[in-house]
């Protein structure tokens, strides 16, 4: 079976299950919770292709009214102290949390949960949000699929790789073949690979892309300082959104003390929570719990797939679960997780 007939599975059981309100019969699993974590919500039709991984305002919409009469949505900090205590939280307890601090999260999201009165965090890429650059994963999608060449030809360190993009499938899979060969590699030899990918188009073109698709757009430190006044949790999310494992203890300090001072200097404070970048083990280190611990973080959160068990979680790798663009699909995935 193909990753997509999967999902649309996964989809179509989901929304089932919510038309026969099945969540609401969930049993009570002790000591079980589970952090989902989103991206971006964007408040018009998506493009499927640039904007795959965002979830439109209305599934948003049908994810809150279910989360709101099945399950308790409680605050991170009130999870982390459950795990310090080692005490179950309320039953079928759930985190919100978002990752990478887009602008939709303040212009569209805040209003959402602040309606229903549901606490969330917002983690953001300190320097992103200071320069108000995009990230590269993003701007990818606009070269790749909207850009002008149709092949592409990287004299990597590794060998030339050459991907032709005619196809929606070819670029999809130069897409995954890219972003997977840069995401974890030291910066410096990341950045000359992303180098020689913006250098394939002119600066016009990369502006006008983005022009084209303001929903990848980071919120402003203003827009920050708003949620925080409003009771959000704003957390940090590294300095320059690299992968922390791969750098070197220098650099991994550098991120998350960089981060944490300039999001204190922007906002007035900043939180005890971190979410490592990109968000898998190959992002976590010793070198990463060591400086997180030591600075003072009470929580790390990861992006492995699973729920937390508050009697043995490790605080500095907390796992969650990412909410795809339907609403369907995240409810059939925390089904699965809490029956496990």
């Amino acid at each position: 079976m193909s990753p997509r007939r999967g999902q649309s599975i996964r989809r179509g059981c989901g929304r089932f299950m919510e038309w026969a309100g099945a969540h609401r019969s969930l049993p009570n699993i002790p000591y079980r919770a589970a952090i989902l974590c989103f991206h971006n919500v964007i408040a018009h039709r998506r493009d499927p292709e640039i904007e795959e991984e965002a979830l439109e305002l209305p599934q948003f919409r049908r994810l809150l009214r279910v989360l709101r009469d099945a399950f308790q949505v409680i605050s991170l900090a009130e999870l982390v102290a459950a795990i310090r205590e080692r005490r179950s939280p309320p039953p079928r307890s759930i985190v919100i949390s978002f990752d990478d601090g887009y602008a939709t999260n303040h212009t569209v999201v805040a209003e959402e949960l602040a309606a229903l009165g549901m606490p969330w965090s917002a983690f953001l890429p300190a320097q992103i949000i200071e320069t108000g650059a995009r990230q590269w994963t993003d701007d990818l999608y606009l070269l790749i699929h909207r850009g002008s060449l149709r092949h592409l030809r990287l004299p990597w360190s590794d060998g030339p790789t050459e991907f032709d993009l005619h196809t929606v499938q070819q670029r999809r899979e130069a897409l995954h073949a890219i972003r997977e060969s840069c995401r974890y590699l030291p910066e410096g030899l990341r950045r000359i690979r992303l180098d020689g990918i913006y250098g394939l188009y002119s600066q016009d073109e990369i502006d006008a892309l983005r022009a084209r698709y303001p929903a990848f757009a980071p919120m402003t430190w203003e827009q920050a300082r708003e949620l925080k006044a409003a009771g959000v949790d704003v957390g940090s999310h590294g300095l320059t959104h690299v992968a922390l494992a791969p750098q070197t203890p220098q650099a991994i300090r550098h991120e998350i003390t960089g981060a944490r001072d300039l999001i204190q200097a922007r906002i007035g404070e900043h939180s005890r929570h971190f979410s490592y970048p990109y968000g898998r083990q190959a992002s976590i280190s010793q070198d990463t719990r060591i400086i997180l611990t030591a600075l003072g973080y009470h929580c790390a959160l990861t992006l492995e797939q699973s729920t937390v068990d508050t009697r043995t979680q490790n605080l500095m790798e907390l796992p969650r679960l990412i909410a795809p663009p339907s609403a369907g699909r995240t409810l059939f995935n925390l089904w699965q997780r809490f029956i496990r």
